[in-house]
């Protein structure tokens, strides 16, 4: 997907900047703050890198969120509408509930299956990333790990996976403290 996008905004149509690194190789980046050239530009005001960061991000965001959304978007609408099927949403709209509101009800009670999916697809997301750390020349993780591969170095490859790791049971533990935030029944 992302080779498509470069192809069609970059080749074709030449809107989208080069796909080399995370700023243009014209402008200077801003003092390292956080690490992120939209927020360092930002705290150090300096307009032009936050804009060229910024379309540095579009095509990379938009490759990712394109992949993992079908499947989101697929749950959600079937979800969502066994829902509206369901006898409480069947008895809202004999009550003469607004139509809004018994989609809103219907979309709450789906919400434990969009945080499932949602949390399953953090995974392709991590493999996502790498992938796109490459294609569009950014330094990372990511490529540090890949690197490791391609030299035979075990302990990148291990620390990657390590990291990925944690913050996969940390992502995990988030997604279900928000099961009980979205349906307090699953406490009991």
């Amino acid at each position: 997907m992302a080779l498509v996008l470069i192809y069609v905004f970059y080749a074709l149509l030449g809107v989208a900047p080069a796909p080399l690194g995370r700023i243009d190789l014209a402008i200077m980046p801003p003092p390292h703050v956080t690490g992120m050239y939209t927020v360092d530009s930002l705290i150090a005001m300096d307009w032009e890198a936050f804009k060229s960061s910024v379309s540095h991000l579009v095509l990379p965001v938009l490759a990712l969120g394109l992949i993992n959304a079908g499947p989101i978007f697929k749950m959600t609408q079937s979800t969502v509408e066994r829902m509206l099927h369901s006898d409480f949403s069947r008895f809202e709209v004999l009550c003469g509930m607004p139509h809004r509101l018994v989609v809103a009800h219907a979309l709450r009670n789906a919400a434990p299956s969009i945080l499932t999916i949602v949390s399953v697809l953090y995974g392709f997301l991590i493999g996502g990333a790498v992938l796109i750390e490459i294609v569009f020349s950014w330094g990372g993780a990511g490529q540090y790990a890949v690197q490791g591969v391609l030299n035979a170095d075990l302990y990148p490859v291990l620390g990657f996976v390590l990291f990925s790791a944690v913050f996969s049971l940390f992502v995990y533990l988030i997604v279900d403290l928000l099961y009980f935030a979205v349906d307090p029944r699953l406490a009991h």
